[in-house]
């Protein structure tokens, strides 16, 4: 994965369909003009949130994406991209944060960035408590596990039959709304470990070879910033 923030997938996939220069650099939420990642430096305007950084920059340079869609298409897109971000995001971040081999996970990822001797203790003590009381403000948390990612189920379902076969979400040739869907499929399918999320992703084969399709495309081969050098150092 690029980036563990489905959000920050989305900007950088976005950023690379329409291939605008960029550089990635460690976020720190805090200091975010919006208090959370992903955000840009463009020229020294800072830019937040991954839906408004992404209508600035078709603003400032244009949209090859979706300038030919269809508004009934622009509509399908807009639906499409609620029902990913302000749900299913939310069943990914319970499977990351809360459920305990999906935080393992997580805490081994995070640590590294962090003081060695604080920083599990942070993790555990106040952002994972945090966002435990962020779903429960959502919504998604107040529910049992099983009610959790039985609606993740259902969003992973209805994504499948809104895809069908064509190899992009809106048909023959890619447009924004496929950084979105890339970005969350990724994210419930790539991290290690496992849970009934990623299996509902597994289980659909053109979820599967959707966001293969996508990963070879915008991210090549190897994954960001990894040579096959890299790769197979790490394999052996």
């Amino acid at each position: 994965m690029p980036c563990l923030s489905p959000f920050g997938i989305k900007v950088e996939t976005y950023l690379r369909m329409v291939g605008l220069p960029y550089k990635t650099a460690n976020g720190d939420p805090r200091k975010g003009p919006k208090g959370k990642i992903p955000w840009i430096d463009d020229d020294g305007r800072l830019v937040s949130d991954s839906g408004d950084i992404i209508e600035y920059l078709k603003e400032r340079h244009g949209d090859p994406l979706d300038k030919d869609l269809t508004p009934a298409q622009r509509a399908v897109a807009h639906a499409t991209r609620r029902m990913l971000e302000e749900h299913l995001y939310w069943v990914g971040v319970y499977t990351r944060w809360i459920e305990d081999e999906g935080y393992a996970n997580t805490r081994a990822y995070f640590k590294k960035f962090l003081p060695p001797v604080i920083g599990g203790l942070l993790l555990d003590r106040v952002v994972r408590k945090s966002l435990g009381k962020a779903l429960h403000t959502q919504g998604v948390g107040r529910h049992a596990r099983e009610d959790i990612y039985r609606r993740g189920a259902e969003d992973i379902d209805a994504l499948s039959v809104l895809l069908g076969s064509t190899p992009y979400f809106l048909g023959d040739h890619p447009s924004s709304i496929d950084a979105t869907v890339f970005a969350l499929t990724l994210a419930a399918s790539a991290p290690p470990g496992d849970n009934p999320l990623k299996q509902r992703v597994l289980g659909h084969a053109n979820l599967v070879a959707y966001t293969e399709r996508m990963n070879k495309r915008y991210f090549g081969e190897h994954p960001p910033g990894r040579s096959a050098d890299a790769d197979a150092a790490s394999a052996a």
